[in-house]
């Protein structure tokens, strides 16, 4: 009676852990064909946006995500296939505001999705872009200087626009004696014309909002690797 006692706990051992001794050997063998590359730091990756970022209306922490557009390869192999996913969140943010502040967000890269499934971080800084400021961030770039430095070529052009007509109407004419009479009348004409302009447009845009920074979902970024990442490939 023990015999058979001991032979069936013996059959039940087998098949309660045989499975798992398979599934772990197999397992192992599959762990053996993963190794890791290197992406050196320096390198430059295109990014795609999968969401539109806009300082009007994201806020601070918000998530987005973007795609590879170029495979990356490391020694001719692909390290990092086009179409791997990037995800990062907004690292700061300031909406536009009065004295013509434009927008300004600053993007944080969180991780890279590699082959494998894995979250690797992704340690990386916008290197080209139209928008790109001093320090990394995406600006609109509109300040109340900006405004002002626009307000004083449009005041500029209220002037000499008219007066070079002028001058071009008046030489068309008796020899174009005319001209050295109609240019400078006009100069005068305009003058306080481009002065009330100037005032009042400055004023005005002390209370208008700066532009916001808009990228829109498919635009690319180009982003350079700060530290080398370690990729996951098969």
């Amino acid at each position: 009676m023990k015999k058979i006692f001991s032979l069936i706990m013996l059959v039940l051992f087998l098949f309660a852990y045989c499975p798992t001794i398979v599934y772990a050997q197999t397992n192992k063998k599959i762990n053996a064909n993963i190794k890791t590359k290197k992406v050196p730091a320096g390198t430059v990756i295109t990014l795609r946006l999968l969401d539109p970022l806009s300082a009007q209306n994201m806020e601070l922490g918000d998530q987005f995500d973007l795609m590879v557009v170029d495979n990356v390869k490391v020694e001719n192999i692909v390290v990092i296939p086009q179409g791997t996913v990037v995800r990062g969140s907004i690292e700061e943010i300031k909406k536009p505001a009065i004295l013509y502040k434009g927008g300004l967000i600053r993007l944080y890269f969180d991780h890279i999705v590699s082959s494998t499934g894995k979250h690797v971080p992704f340690y990386a800084g916008i290197c080209n872009n139209q928008y790109i400021t001093y320090d990394g961030a995406l600006s609109s770039k509109t300040t109340y200087k900006t405004a002002i430095t626009k307000t004083a070529e449009t005041t500029k052009n209220i002037v000499v626009n008219p007066t070079v007509r002028a001058w071009e109407f008046g030489d068309d004419l008796l020899n174009g004696t005319p001209k050295y009479f109609f240019a400078p009348l006009t100069a005068i004409v305009c003058t306080p014309v481009a002065g009330i302009y100037f005032i009042g447009d400055s004023i005005a845009d002390i209370f208008k909002k700066g532009k916001d920074i808009n990228i829109n979902q498919g635009e690319t970024i180009q982003v350079q690797l700060i530290k080398s990442i370690d990729m996951p490939v098969y």
